[in-house]
């Protein structure tokens, strides 16, 4: 029984379980898969209008301050920018304002301490975020936008920072979260929440809309998947303490900052988030997203309804092919699986084919039709084996069951050579015995021959009381069999002439007649549920039939048709018999003998 539906329910039951559910180790594996896509995509060209202010180690060391009294220094940056005809300026950077006020507070307890009075105006004059005030105020006045940032919730409301709102309004800032995946990789980004009436949009958003309209640039969906246009530094980087030592020269920075996007952050030192290319600082994947925003090129990942229609019909196709097929549908499977994966990896960059659910649902069909397969070709070739076992040799028996065509189990027609031999004279000689005698006299006759067939790569096809019937060149075709077939006849006669015959025949002068013939003959597995067996049917075996009667009538041990001795490729001294118009047959035979065998 053949469980050929096996693999129909396998898949559908695993098709229906890894699209109607959500399986947390599924997703994980397409997001590693997406994550070697990009490791083997490597490094990319990126947006020239986007350049990173990194705020590195060496920047940290020349500062000699700690980060709350860094106003100064950013209020040298924004002039730096500014005077660059910078785009826009953003900061990856969250600004507290308690730095001051925990100073102040402090100033007015040393001062209560000692009894001594601070003006108001004192107080008002210590802060390090003025000459940063300043430089956004004089900024604001100028073509460069300023775009801050801010920790928000999706459903709270907005927050920013109070120090700078006034500076920088509502419309300037964003928040920057940024989404990561359930194993802790940033992959994706919401670029705007689904709020209609109250709107709110990643700070990436809101700088890229400054060099193009929001409509232009923002797509229909939120969630997006980033393009990384590679490793870390794969956008330009200058430290913040290169802008500003060529600021304070004097220097121009307009060739590396004049109309782009500058974004400020730390670069190398902190704010680390684990991307697919490894860690990378958040502001390198603020600039990715508004080079994605910029360029269309955020991953288009093939939509879920195309994904299920296109491997459920490749399954369908696999499926129906398998019931013929089914060993041919298990490669065709295997390359199916392969192009599957080959096309995602090589659309990488443009699309985003998913691979994982239609590669087990693939491999699932290979599984379960291969061990269908193996399983039929298992019980198959033990039927084939239990068939020819008793007709064939064992080397005929290798060929048959590495051949993949067993259509000659079904039934074939094919150019044949049948051979019949008889023993003349058998009548009397078993009349004259006790049946344990014939039996023992025909068990060594058959023995002998049938090893002498199966040598010369004939079939054994049936015993007919003291005859025998054999063919050559099936099941397995031989370019020789007609000279197979006269060798096994030689060999026959000159064994029934032998003192090993006679010796079995107990010294009775017993004679075998053989008779070879070539024609078209169906061959096959032929019987009923209850018997069957491998046999040659056809006018071929009923004229080799007749022809091996003649052989009384010439005289002969061996009687060949013209038919054979036209294909026989070996030196033989042939001779002629004459022409016969067998019973049955309208047309005349030639028939010979070997004249050396008489």
């Amino acid at each position: 029984m053949r469980f050929i539906w096996l693999s129909w329910v396998c898949c559908i039951v695993l098709g229906l379980a890894l699209y109607g559910s959500n399986l947390n180790l599924v997703d994980d594996a397409e997001n590693r898969w997406l994550d070697m896509l990009f490791q083997r995509r490597g490094a990319v060209a990126t947006d020239s209008r986007v350049v990173i202010v990194g705020i590195d180690q060496e920047t940290l060391s020349w500062a000699a301050r700690p980060m709350f009294a860094w106003g100064p220094l950013y209020g040298e940056l924004a002039q730096a920018v500014t005077q660059a005809s910078a785009s826009v300026l953003m900061f990856d950077l969250i600004f507290s304002p308690t730095s001051e006020g925990v100073l102040r507070d402090h100033i007015r307890s040393v001062a209560a301490d000692l009894s001594e009075e601070v003006s108001p105006s004192l107080l008002r004059s210590i802060g390090f975020d003025k000459p940063f005030r300043a430089a956004l105020l004089n900024m604001a006045k100028t073509g460069t936008r300023l775009v801050l940032g801010f920790a928000w919730e999706n459903g709270q409301p907005v927050f920013s920072d109070p120090s700078l709102l006034h500076i920088a309004r509502r419309q300037n800032t964003g928040y920057y979260n940024i989404a990561t995946s359930r194993d802790g990789v940033t992959r994706g980004i919401e670029l705007y929440s689904k709020n209609a009436d109250d709107r709110v949009s990643a700070v990436s958003v809101v700088a890229a809309s400054y060099l193009a309209s929001i409509a232009a640039i923002l797509p229909e969906e939120p969630v997006q998947l980033i393009n990384f246009r590679g490793a870390r530094s794969s956008f330009p980087v200058i430290s913040l303490k290169q802008v500003i030592e060529t600021f304070r020269t004097g220097k121009s920075l307009n060739e590396k900052l004049a109309g782009k996007i500058v974004l400020v952050g730390f670069a190398g030192i902190t704010d680390f988030k684990s991307t697919p290319f490894g860690f990378m600082p958040g502001v390198e994947i603020h600039a990715s997203i508004i080079d994605n925003l910029l360029n269309h090129r955020f991953l288009k990942r093939v939509e879920l309804k195309y994904e299920i229609l296109a491997i459920s019909l490749i399954l369908l196709l696999l499926l129906v092919f398998s019931q013929k097929h089914t060993v041919a549908a298990v490669i065709v499977g295997i390359f199916a699986a392969f192009g599957w994966a080959g096309l995602s990896v090589n659309v990488f960059d443009s699309y985003y084919i998913p691979v994982v659910r239609p590669l087990l649902l693939l491999l699932t069909f290979v599984a379960t039709t291969g061990l269908i397969a193996y399983r039929s070709i298992y019980f198959d070739r033990r039927r084939v084996r239990q068939i020819f076992s008793r007709y064939v040799s064992d080397s005929v028996l290798h060929e048959v069951l590495s051949s993949d065509d067993r259509d000659f189990m079904k039934g074939t027609r094919r150019h044949l050579c049948v051979m019949i031999a008889d023993i003349r004279g058998f009548t009397t000689f078993s009349e004259k015995r006790d049946a344990h005698e014939v039996v023992k006299f025909l068990n060594a006759y058959f023995s002998v021959v049938t090893e002498i067939i199966m040598r010369h790569r004939g079939v054994v096809d049936k015993f007919l009381g003291d005859g025998l019937l054999a063919f050559f060149n099936a099941p397995v075709e031989s370019a020789d069999f007609a000279d197979s077939a006269l060798k096994a006849t030689i060999e026959i006669d000159q064994y029934s002439k032998s003192p090993e015959f006679r010796a079995i025949s107990h010294g009775v002068a017993l004679k075998v007649g053989v008779a070879l013939h070539v024609g078209d003959t169906v061959f096959g597995n032929i019987g009923s549920s209850r018997k069957t067996e491998f046999t040659v049917i056809g006018d071929t075996v009923n004229t080799c039939s007749r022809m091996e009667s003649l052989n009384k009538e010439f005289a002969t041990s061996i009687i060949v048709s013209g038919q054979l001795t036209a294909l026989i490729k070996q030196q033989v001294n042939w001779r002629f018999l004459g022409k016969r118009s067998l019973r049955g047959k309208t047309a005349e035979i030639e028939l010979y003998t070997v004249s050396d065998q008489e």
